[in-house]
């Protein structure tokens, strides 16, 4: 019975995770139009895009380019599913990571030169996270003891504080934040690896990019478990605030960097951030210092 309970519940919470990415997304929209002197859009906003998008008549350049958006959005949805059931972490990022690799598969499907810049641009921005994002789970995994998601309960920022500072590049980029956003308008005047999707492909395809956005605070809230519960849901969703604010002001302080300098400086800080956590970990665990 407490089987059937707890499998609700963990679908219950994967039914709900694009209506929270939306309403993050919204607020994060909010956040940035204030610190630009805007009004912005409601909070709601994302999440009517997405309706709207997905209420459109199915339109694609080839079928290839809808049954990538469609598996783009299955394998983020598994990896997503993985982690809230409390499963093996390194495979919800390798899963994950392939369904982005798909997603620009989906780009490069159509002959536009404008889509293929933009799966480059894409391909590009995964090779410099990606390397990050393993080693900060691999960390993980070495703290904890185990790559379970249900492994947690112990306060792992304490122990692993540079790791969560290693992913802001890629929060940065999978935010969409300068200079890698994209068109964020209810209208489907879109850019990057979203140019020649329309209608209910787009919406597919976002719908996609949400997932692969909650796989990411899914991996960064790992590292704020509590033995409470209460106060770990305090904690977390402050952990979550702080990276929407950070993004935000970053974005705002940082409006003339190239994408280029930003990958630059992402992989190798990423790297050296984790390595010295895990390094120093490794030297006190086993006595040296």
């Amino acid at each position: 019975m407490l089987d059937i309970l707890a499998a609700i519940i963990i679908f219950a919470l994967w039914a709900l995770v694009p209506i929270l990415i939306g309403l993050l997304l919204g607020a994060d929209r909010i956040l940035t139009a204030r610190l630009q002197g805007r009004r912005g859009p409601t909070v709601l906003q994302p999440l009517k895009d997405m309706a709207k998008l997905l209420g459109k008549r199915a339109k694609q350049v080839n079928l290839s380019q809808v049954a990538f958006a469609y598996l783009a959005l299955a394998l983020q949805a598994v990896a997503v599913l993985l982690l809230i059931a409390g499963g093996d972490v390194l495979a919800s990022l390798l899963i994950s990571g392939a369904g982005a690799f798909v997603m620009v598969l989906g780009a490069f499907s159509v002959r536009s030169p404008y889509s293929s810049l933009g799966a480059q641009r894409e391909l590009v921005q995964i090779l410099a996270t990606e390397p990050v994002l393993l080693l900060v789970v691999l960390s993980l995994g070495y703290a904890n003891g185990t790559f379970l998601a249900s492994g947690n309960g112990t306060l792992l920022i304490a122990s692993l504080p540079l790791a969560p500072v290693a992913m802001i590049p890629a929060f940065l980029m999978r935010l969409e934040k300068s200079p890698y956003d994209t068109a964020t308008a209810h209208s489907e005047l879109v850019a990057g690896p979203y140019t020649e999707y329309s209608g209910r492909a787009l919406g597919i395809i976002k719908m996609a990019h949400w997932f692969e956005l909650a796989v990411l605070f899914g991996i960064l809230l790992l590292f704020f478990d509590l033995p409470d519960p209460v106060m770990g849901v305090i904690l977390k969703a402050a952990a979550v605030a702080t990276v929407v604010v950070l993004t935000a002001l970053i974005d705002n302080c940082t409006a003339r960097t190239t994408r280029w300098t930003l990958l630059r400086s992402a992989l190798p800080l990423g790297l050296v951030l984790v390595g010295a956590n895990l390094t120093t970990l490794y030297l006190i665990n086993n006595g040296v210092i």
